[in-house]
C-alpha cells in the first residue's frame, strides 16, 4: 500500500504533532506499507522520524500567498508517489487537500484524521464547514473518542465511514517505578487558555486555604504565549509552592511526580493523561465533553464535575492524604496503559487502511 500523511507543519510541540509523529513512526515498520509524509517545509522535524519514511517537502514558506502553489505541488506529489490512500491530519488541512484530490482522474482513498472534539472548533468557524465537507466527500473519518463519533453522526449528514482510534502513548515502554515519596503534583501543556492553567491556580489556592498541606508543590510545565500571564495570576492569587517550568524532557517530570492534574476546558483525547498513565501516575481531571472519561475511571484517577473548583481541590486532598489509594491507582493506571501501546494502535490503523483497498 502506498500511503501518504499530509500535515502542513510539525514545527509545534503540541498533541497533534506528537501523535502524528508517533503513528507514522509506528506504521513505518510495517512491510506492507510504503509511507510518505507530505509537508509544507521539512526543516523542523526530520530527526524525529523513522528513516523508512519518505519525507516530501512542498517548499512552501507562506501558504496564504502560495495557496495555488500548494494545490499544484500537492497534486503532483500524489501522482509522483502513486498514493493510494491520503491521510489529511486535521479537518482544517482539508482546505489544501480537497481540491487536488477532486481534480485527479484516479483519486486515492481519502482519510481525514480529526484531533479536536466536535464541540470545539479551536477558534476557527471554517473548521465546521470543512468537517461537513470531509464527511460528505472523504472515505473515512478517524476521530479520537467514541463519544465524538456519536456527536458527528448526530449532527452531520455523512457518506464517509466514521470511526475512532486512540492516540499512541509517547512513553509506552516505561517500566513501573512509582515514587511514593514524591510530594510534587504536575500539569503539562502549552501555556494557552484552552489548557485551563488559570483555573488550576485558582484550585490550588482553594486547596491551600482549606487544607494544611504546604509541604506539597505544584509544577506547571510547558511553553507558550501565556507564560507571563500565568505568573501574574499566581502573584495576584498569593498561592504558594507553584512553579512555572520550561522543560524539554518532560519524562523526567512524570517520573518524579506523585500524581497528575489536568484542568483543560476542551480536549480531543489528551496525550498528557495517556502519558501520565505510562508513568503509573494517578490523575485528576474535569469531566469535560471528550477525553478524560475514556481514559480515566475510579480505579485510575478522579473525574470531577466540570467547573467545580471546590470539588477539584477536595480531590487533590483525597489523593495526598491517602497513600494506599494513590498506590492502588498508580498500579491500575500502569496496567491500563497497554490500550495506548504502539502495537495496539498501529494495528488498528493498519486494519482500517487495509480494509479500504
Amino acid at each position: 500500500m502506498n500511503i501518504a500523511f499530509f500535515i502542513p507543519s510539525l514545527s509545534n510541540r503540541g498533541g497533534v504533532e506528537i501523535s502524528t509523529i508517533n503513528i507514522i513512526n509506528s506504521l513505518a515498520s510495517n512491510c506492507q506499507i510504503n509511507l510518505s509524509l507530505i509537508v509544507f517545509d521539512d526543516s523542523y522535524f526530520v530527526a524525529n522520524l523513522d528513516p523508512n519514511i519518505n519525507v516530501v517537502s512542498l517548499n512552501i514558506n507562506n501558504y496564504k500567498k502560495q495557496y495555488l502553489t500548494v494545490l499544484i505541488r500537492l497534486r503532483l506529489s500524489i501522482i509522483k508517489y502513486d498514493v493510494e490512500i491520503l491521510i489529511t491530519v486535521e479537518s482544517m488541512s482539508y482546505l489544501f487537500s480537497f481540491f487536488p484530490l477532486m481534480a485527479l482522474r484516479n483519486r486515492p482513498k481519502v482519510v481525514v484524521w480529526e484531533h479536536f472534539n466536535y464541540r470545539n472548533d479551536n477558534g476557527r468557524k471554517s473548521r465546521r464547514f470543512l468537517r461537513i465537507l470531509a464527511a460528505k466527500t472523504a472515505d473515512l473519518i478517524i476521530l479520537l473518542t467514541e463519544r465524538d463519533v456519536e456527536e458527528w453522526k448526530k449532527n452531520i449528514r455523512y457518506k464517509a465511514k466514521i470511526t475512532y482510534i486512540y492516540n499512541i502513548s509517547t512513553f509506552n515502554a516505561v517500566n513501573y517505578n512509582y515514587n511514593m515519596n514524591s510530594k510534587t503534583i504536575i500539569a503539562i501543556g502549552r501555556f494557552t487558555q484552552v489548557k485551563g492553567f488559570d483555573r488550576l491556580i485558582a484550585i490550588w489556592k482553594i486547596f491551600q486555604d482549606k487544607y494544611d498541606s504546604l509541604d506539597w508543590e505544584l509544577h506547571i510545565i510547558g511553553y507558550g504565549e501565556d507564560k507571563e500571564h500565568l505568573y501574574n495570576i499566581i502573584k495576584k492569587s498569593e498561592a504558594k509552592n507553584i512553579d512555572i517550568i520550561s522543560s524539554e524532557k518532560v519524562e523526567l517530570n512524570y517520573a518524579d511526580a506523585s500524581f497528575y492534574c489536568m484542568t483543560s476546558y476542551f480536549e480531543g483525547l489528551p496525550m498528557v493523561l495517556i502519558e501520565a498513565q505510562s508513568f503509573a501516575l494517578p490523575c485528576i481531571a474535569f469531566d469535560i465533553f471528550t477525553g478524560p472519561s475514556e481514559i480515566l475511571d475510579d480505579s485510575t484517577g478522579i473525574l470531577v464535575e466540570d467547573k467545580n473548583l471546590e470539588a477539584y481541590a477536595d480531590a487533590i486532598y483525597q489523593l495526598i492524604s491517602n497513600n494506599e489509594l494513590r498506590e492502588k491507582m498508580s498500579l491500575n493506571a500502569y496496567n491500563a496503559k497497554d490500550r495506548y501501546s504502539k502495537q495496539v494502535i498501529a494495528e488498528r490503523w493498519f486494519q482500517e487502511l487495509k480494509s479500504m483497498m
